[in-house]
């Protein structure tokens, strides 16, 4: 087996400074394999794995990025969100489009999600889900707006008359009150 060795960027004081300065349990993972490796020199990859409870691959990983990258190893090493790499439109292109979207919306007109994805679609020549314009939806702040329901035999007129007659309290059944009394509530 070949033996692990890390190239001295820093101190065995000065990493261990850095691992205890670490926010996230997975960096602080990364500089602890780097600073056992750095201290014990001459274990294995297998002995420091079994030691920490990781594989012995990313040992071997961390370890070869370290050596590689130096002190910008854990740089650009984000995991999850949104990456400008593999995204459709950049943030600022989703807000100017949004913006002449807004516009639109202003003057009255009506606008559904599938006139938007349309808009999109022709914009940027490709096609688009309809999870994508929602979560364009959600990342810019835009909320959904439809006009309350109303039944199409509704009649207006009858509405205000109850609303004017109805009472504004309520009152209790004189006899439900009574068979409260008689079981004992």
């Amino acid at each position: 087996m070949r033996i692990l060795k890390t190239k001295p960027y820093l101190t065995d004081a000065e990493l261990k400074k850095e691992m205890n300065s670490q926010k996230t349990v997975s960096s602080f993972r990364d500089y602890q394999i780097i600073y056992s490796i750095q201290t014990n020199f001459g274990k294995k990859a297998e002995e420091i794995a079994n030691i920490l409870g990781i594989s012995k691959n990313k040992v071997f990983k961390t370890v070869e990025r370290y050596n590689r990258k130096g002190l910008e190893w854990q740089r650009g090493k984000s995991r999850g969100g949104r990456r400008e790499t593999r995204c459709i439109m950049s943030l600022d292109a989703e807000s100017s489009f949004l913006r002449s979207i807004e516009e639109e919306a202003l003057k009255g007109q009506i606008i559904t999600c599938k006139q938007i994805k349309d808009q999109m679609e022709s914009a940027i020549q490709k096609t688009v889900s309809d999870d994508y314009i929602w979560d364009l939806f959600n990342r810019h702040g835009w909320n959904k707006k439809v006009p309350r329901q109303s039944h199409p035999k509704a009649d207006k007129e009858e509405q205000e008359e109850y609303k004017k007659n109805s009472l504004n309290y309520w009152q209790p059944n004189p006899l439900s009150l009574k068979i409260k009394k008689i079981q004992g509530r």
